[in-house]
This record gives structure tokens, sequence and C-alpha cells, in this order.
């Protein structure tokens, strides 16, 4: 079945582009893509690891829920909505994060 495609988050300093689906998080749609995105909790938004920072498009990035909020502020004051969990964030069109150790899943493999 195909991936109705809604989005584009492009990740710096590393230059990946991923193409997100519609209601997908930005976690998810690395790990589809073949990404690895740095994690304990795999996902759920529990650790706060996939943490990341929006420097283009927050108009673009979906309401901050209840797990959201509570992850966000464990991390600290003064987010602004541009400090995001990757595990929780979905996004509507272009997006700009920065994050690093996000590679290739395969690129683990020899690690």
């Amino acid at each position: 079945m195909a991936v109705a495609l809604s989005a584009q988050v492009t990740v710096t300093p590393s230059g990946i582009v991923l193409a997100v689906a519609e209601a997908e998080t930005v976690f998810a749609a690395a790990r589809r893509c073949g990404y690895w995105w740095p994690t304990v909790c795999d996902g759920v938004g529990t650790c706060r690891t996939c943490v990341l920072q929006v420097s283009a498009g927050a108009e673009n990035c979906g309401p901050i829920d209840d797990l959201e909020d509570e992850g966000l502020r464990a991390i600290g004051p003064g987010t602004n909505g541009r400090i995001r969990l990757a595990c929780q964030l979905r996004v509507t069109g272009p997006v700009v994060v920065v994050k690093r150790g996000v590679r290739r899943a395969e690129e683990l493999r020899g690690l």
C-alpha cells in the first residue's frame, strides 16, 4: 500500500530529507525511511532523547499534546515551540530541524 506523503522534514546538520506521511511523527518517518534517530524509549515519549530544535517551518508543526508538554517541561522552560520531541511531532508542511546523530540505520550495524 502506498504511503500518502504530506510534508518534508530536513534534518541538519546532516542534510537528511525525510518524506513524512500524513499523521506520522518525524521519528516514525525516519524509521520508515531507514534512519536511526537517537532514542532510549524507542519513540514512546518518555526518555526525551529524541528532542530536536525547529529552525524553520514552526508554523507547519502540529500542536503539542499533553505527553510532549510534560517532556518539554522536564527539559526546561523557554522552548517557545522551537524545541520538540521527534516521537510526538507531526508536521503539515516543510520543516527544518536540528538534530545531531541521525544517520542511516545500516551505518550502525558495523559499530
